[in-house]
């Protein structure tokens, strides 16, 4: 069976600079480390989406009898993930607690998004749609996002409790 590891994850031997040009996409995520910042997630959530629509496009693995059933699902919550985030990402500077609020909101949607999309790779390996490989693979890539949104979400709370205001003092009469 064919490899459904994405040709951008595997070693190019085009020229001897890794066979990218400068500005490229590819290049982009090569170079980008996961770990620098939880707002990096953007990038990795694009990988995800372009692997999952490679992938439920296929119609040997998953058969046009379950494109509304189980295809469009897959490709609605993948999606959903994304713009949870490009909103969550676009609410900047924040200048209200509504705008803290649902900058946090869009962020634990997202993250019971990526949760939904594990349960439909999941079912989708019960019902052999998908092969283990593929199933590891497309598993990892989901997780990464939740993983990196759940870290950015994190540190937004701790940046609210650390600039909320204390209990007011009392001033002395």
């Amino acid at each position: 069976m064919a490899s459904t590891i994405p040709a951008i994850l595997k070693p190019s031997k085009i020229s001897e600079s890794e066979g990218v040009s400068m500005g490229t996409r590819r290049n982009y995520q090569r170079t980008s480390n996961k770990n620098d910042s939880p707002l990096h997630v953007l990038p990795v959530a694009e990988r995800l989406i372009d692997y999952t629509l490679d992938l439920t496009d296929n119609a040997k693995r998953f058969p046009k009898r379950v494109r509304f059933s189980i295809t469009n699902k897959i490709q609605g919550h993948v999606m959903a993930i994304y713009d949870d985030l490009l909103e969550a990402n676009e609410i900047f500077p924040i200048r209200t607690e509504a705008d803290r609020t649902e900058r946090l909101r869009l962020q634990r949607t997202a993250l019971t998004e990526c949760k939904k999309l594990l349960h439909m790779i999941e079912l989708s390996k019960k019902r052999t749609y998908i092969d283990k490989d593929t199933f590891d693979y497309w598993t990892k890539l989901t997780l990464d996002v939740k993983f990196m949104t759940a870290k950015w979400y994190k540190a937004e709370q701790d940046t609210a409790e650390a600039i909320a205001p204390s209990d007011p003092i009392p001033e002395s009469v």
